[in-house]
Parts: structure tokens; sequence; C-alpha cells
């Protein structure tokens, strides 16, 4: 019945789900990724050096996390959403900590991923130390603060998601068995019965613990030390054996490289550490002829590196999105392997449209081994934090010819 409120209020939001994009509609999970690409772009501008070369969109990014962390602004906290908050109705409902988190998309979305607080953790932090137009504005008062308490409920709220193994889950802590997946009713998702710990949501949040202790060494040091390291050996534990790590949430083992890789890197582990060693040798045995890194979804529900790389819908097998995360990687662990970066940073490069634009090809997001998410944000994103890495790490040396 289109008159009874409720329904008039959830068709409203109809067209938060729908987007049209270059190869036709979609029906989106989410009411977008906004948070998620947010977080990400402002960490490829800091690296690449650009924060302020752009003021207005660093201020906007600015007050975007600051109106988005979970029950955190007065005007959520004054939702009926915050009641849900307390010790008690979290303990009553199942309810995993909220305040403090950062959620995938906008605030309406409003649940607390681990790996999104953790890169919204790690994107505020970089908008704080990092971009003198966010340091004016704040002391200006032109933009709202993200008080010491918030950054420390952040900090809280990635503690809690660390499971038993030492490794962090998306949505809430592992609370079940294995064998639950005996029971999963759908016919396109795997491993949904329970939450499990993957390499990108524990490198999210342990990273972010990490920069947010060398900002507040004093909360919950210990704690977060110990996180860190039992997070780490995690990381180690589920490397295979081939050096790779498998991806989880894109396609595929580029980008479960580029978070395993990462994570150890960002938690103390060594730079000729055998875990660090045996990734970048997996990277560099799948670079191909063009210089580039292709992977097509394949990889993700056979398990398997693509023996075609991108072959549908990249170029000759490679894409730029999985290039740009091998060289994140490499460049991460200061691989030694300069030919093999110059062929990477070349083919990213030569792949630039005149616009400044990279190419949309194949589908670079997954969600639980068979549903394909397009990001149209990556093609641009990654390959940006790509180049800006990897001109920090090699310098001029990625002018000189091959």
């Amino acid at each position: 019945d289109a008159a009874v409120p409720n329904v008039v209020r959830h068709l409203m939001r109809i067209q938060d789900y729908l987007w049209l994009a270059e190869d036709g509609m979609k029906m989106q999970g989410y009411n977008g990724s906004q948070c998620w690409d947010t977080s990400f772009a402002i960490q490829a501008y800091e690296e690449a050096g650009l924060l302020d070369e752009f003021p207005l969109v660093t201020s906007r990014a600015w007050a975007f996390f600051e109106r988005t962390q979970i029950l955190s602004t007065e005007t959520s906290q004054s939702s009926p959403a915050y009641q849900y908050e307390s010790a008690l109705n979290r303990d009553k409902y199942y309810r995993h900590l909220s305040q403090g988190g950062w959620p995938f998309s906008t605030s309406a979305h409003g649940w607390p991923i681990s790996d999104c607080t953790g890169e919204g953790l790690k994107a505020s932090l970089a908008l704080l130390q990092h971009s003198a137009t966010i340091k004016e504005g704040l002391k200006s008062e032109k933009l709202l603060p993200l008080s010491e308490v918030r950054l420390q409920d952040a900090a809280d709220v990635c503690l809690s998601f660390q499971n038993e193994d030492g490794g962090f889950a998306t949505y809430e802590n592992n609370r079940g068995f294995g064998w639950y997946e005996m029971l999963n009713p759908s016919e396109v998702f795997g491993d949904i019965m329970i939450d499990y710990s993957y390499v990108e949501c524990s490198m999210a949040t342990l990273t972010a613990l990490a920069d947010f202790h060398r900002h507040d060494p004093t909360y919950r040091g210990p704690e977060i030390k110990h996180a860190i390291v039992k997070g780490r050996n995690f990381l180690k534990s589920i490397q295979r054996p081939d050096g790779s790590w498998y991806g989880s949430w894109a396609c595929c083992f580029c980008y479960g490289c580029w978070f395993g890789i990462e994570g150890l890197m960002k938690t103390g582990e060594k730079f000729d550490s055998p875990s660090i060693k045996r990734a970048c040798d997996f990277l560099i045995s799948h670079q191909r002829k063009n210089g580039g890194w292709g992977e097509d979804f394949t990889s993700c529900y056979d398990k398997d590196y693509a023996s075609k790389g991108m072959d549908a819908y990249g170029d000759e097998g490679s894409g730029v999105v999985n290039t740009a995360w091998a060289l994140l990687a490499l460049s991460a662990a200061k691989c030694d392997n300069k030919d093999a970066i110059k062929r990477g940073v070349m083919y990213l490069m030569k792949r630039q449209l005149p616009s400044g634009d990279f190419p949309q090809e194949g589908i670079a997001g997954v969600f639980n081994r068979a549903c394909g998410i397009t990001y149209t944000a990556y093609r641009n994103v990654f390959p940006l934090w790509a180049l800006g890495r990897c001109t920090a790490t090699y310098g001029d040396i990625l002018m000189e010819k091959l």
C-alpha cells in the first residue's frame, strides 16, 4: 500500500540503490561505496603529495569523514538509533560496537565495518597530519574537528573486531563454526553463515591501529601493540605456499598480495623477511609481457590465479587496477627488481587517456566469491596511488631506459 508512511519512505530510497554505469543499469547492494572510495582516494593523494593541490577537495573530504563517523555527531546521537548503542541493548540485540566506526557508504548506511573503519581512520589521520589546508581550516574553525575522543572511539572499534586467531572479520567477530556453511541457503554467496578473518580486513585494521598508535601512543598502548603482533602473525599464517594471499573482496591475488605485504610491512615485518620475498616473487612471476598485471573473476571462484589474466575486458591480459595493486605491494616491500617496477609504471602511463582518466575495464570487486562488484573509482584512484608511491620509493630510477 503506497499510502502507508513506511512504504512511502522506502520508495523514496530506491533511487539510492540504482546506478547507471557504462555498461547499463545496476542495482547496488548498498547505497554506494562513498566512504570506502574516499578513504582510498585521500590516501592516494597523500602519497602522491597532492593533498594541498586541491584544497576544496581536501576540505570536503574532511567534512565528509567528520559527518559520516557512526553515531559520533550531534545529529546522529539525537536519532533513535543511538539508544541501541548502550551496552545493555547491544547485548540484548547481539549488536557489535558501532560508535566511532566508519561505514561502507554514508552515515545513512550506519553499519561499522572493520576495514571501512580502518581506512577511514587512516585517511582522517593523513588529512590531520599532512594537509596544511585541513590544519588551517581547523584553526580558523571553518572545519569541524574530529576530536581526540572520536579518534579513540575509532581505535576502540578497530580493537573490538579482532578474532581469537589474530585476524579481523568484517561486521562482527567470529561467532560460530565452519560447518554452519552446510546450512547456507544462498545460491550466489559463499562463506556467509559466520564472519571470518580476512587478509584485507586484517591489514586495514592493523595498519590503522599502527597509525593511530604513532599519533597517540598513550591510549591503550599495550593493547594495541599486542593486537598488532597477534595480527601480523595471523597474516603470515594465512599466506599460501606460493607466497600469495587470496583476496576475498576483489579480483583477487594482486589485491590480496597488496594487503598482505602492506599489512606486514606497516606492522614491523623486515624487508628481508621470507614472507615478503615469497610474496614479491609471486607477483613478479605473474607480470605480463606488456608490463602489467591482470586477473578476472575466475581467480575468485577457482581460487587460482587466472591463467589468461584479464583476458576479456583488459589489455592483452593486463588491467590498470590489477597493475596498480601489484605496484603498491612491490613498492611497499621496496622490491629490488627495478625493471619490473619500471615496466609496470610505464604500462600505467601508457594506459592513461588524454583526459587524465583511465579506461574502465573488467569488474574489479567481488563479494563472497561469486558476486561481482563494479568500483568505477578504482580505475583512477589506484593508478594514482601506485604512481605516487613508486615515484616516492624509486625516484629518478623510473625514468631510466629499460
